[in-house]
């Protein structure tokens, strides 16, 4: 008999247990009374309305936007600069040697402490501006709310996961393949790109995930300082300030359930390389 997950889509319902019993939890509790929460209906309301103007900041739909066009850039960014210096790092010891002291001590320092540093050097430049957008400087345009200091935290969250995830992989391809392969006459280039690197994608889509959640976090903390006045962050703690919870309730869900579905895209992404890993042998 095949085990309890592998039959059909039942196993796959487990994970929805605990949401459910707390959802439930929830529900009783703001049945019951005694809970300054609101009902599950009324954040459902809020939910089921993102293009609603809210508190006079955007729609629910406008603060998810800015904020997921942040993560696109900044861990864009970080993916461009993580994986090249990963695959240095892990294939040349020169370069390890070379690169690893500065990243461990750079890794440790927080995202969210650099940002005042970030706001000094990059003193409120926006892509608008970067690109010569001036016209957009007092509109609600995407371009105005890129803040080239809020892309570099993000970029100096996600890329040090990437980084090590990357090296490792490089670093754990199996002798016996690289020997096969010189032994079949390839070169070191030929190595690197058909041996190294497709043996490192199950390593490099893990450091991509580590990477996109630090991300997620980090422009969520940054989006609820003061100073910010844009992104499911902000909105979050604006209507926290204004004791509206049922939209607090909203901008969590929704930042619980984005933050979900960026992890289990990557997931799905690299689930071919753990299928041809699970195969080695």
């Amino acid at each position: 008999m095949k085990p309890f997950e592998s039959r059909g889509n039942l196993g796959k319902l487990l994970g929805f247990l605990l949401p459910l019993a707390l959802l439930l939890w929830w529900y009783l509790g703001t049945r019951v009374g005694g809970t300054v929460l609101p009902s599950p209906g009324r954040v459902l309301d809020v939910l089921l309305h993102p293009g609603r103007e809210l508190l006079a900041s955007g729609s629910l739909l406008w603060g998810v936007y800015v904020s997921i066009s942040r993560i696109v850039l900044g861990f864009g960014c970080a993916a461009l600069v993580g994986i090249p210096a990963g695959l240095v790092m892990g294939s040349s010891i020169l370069y390890r040697r070379l690169l690893s002291l500065t990243v461990e001590m750079a890794r440790p320092l927080s995202a969210i402490a650099l940002l005042p540093l970030s706001i000094i050097v990059f003193k409120g430049s926006s892509v608008a501006s970067l690109l010569g957008l001036s016209s957009l400087r007092y509109t609600r345009h995407v371009l105005n709310e890129l803040g080239l200091g809020m892309i570099f935290i993000l970029f100096w969250g996600g890329v040090f996961p990437i980084i090590l995830g990357t090296m490792q992989g490089v670093r754990s391809v199996r002798n016996l393949h690289l020997e096969a392969a010189r032994t079949l006459g390839a070169g070191r280039m030929l190595t690197f790109t058909h041996v190294m690197v497709p043996s490192a994608l199950p390593d490099i889509f893990h450091g991509l995930r580590l990477g996109i959640g630090r991300c997620w976090m980090v422009i969520i903390a940054a989006e609820m300082l003061p100073g910010t006045n844009s992104g499911i962050g902000y909105l979050l703690r604006y209507s926290y300030q204004l004791s509206r919870y049922d939209i607090m309730l909203a901008c969590v869900v929704v930042i619980a359930l984005i933050g979900a579905l960026f992890a289990k895209g990557l997931e799905a992404l690299g689930e071919t390389s753990l299928v041809l890993r699970s195969k080695e042998r």
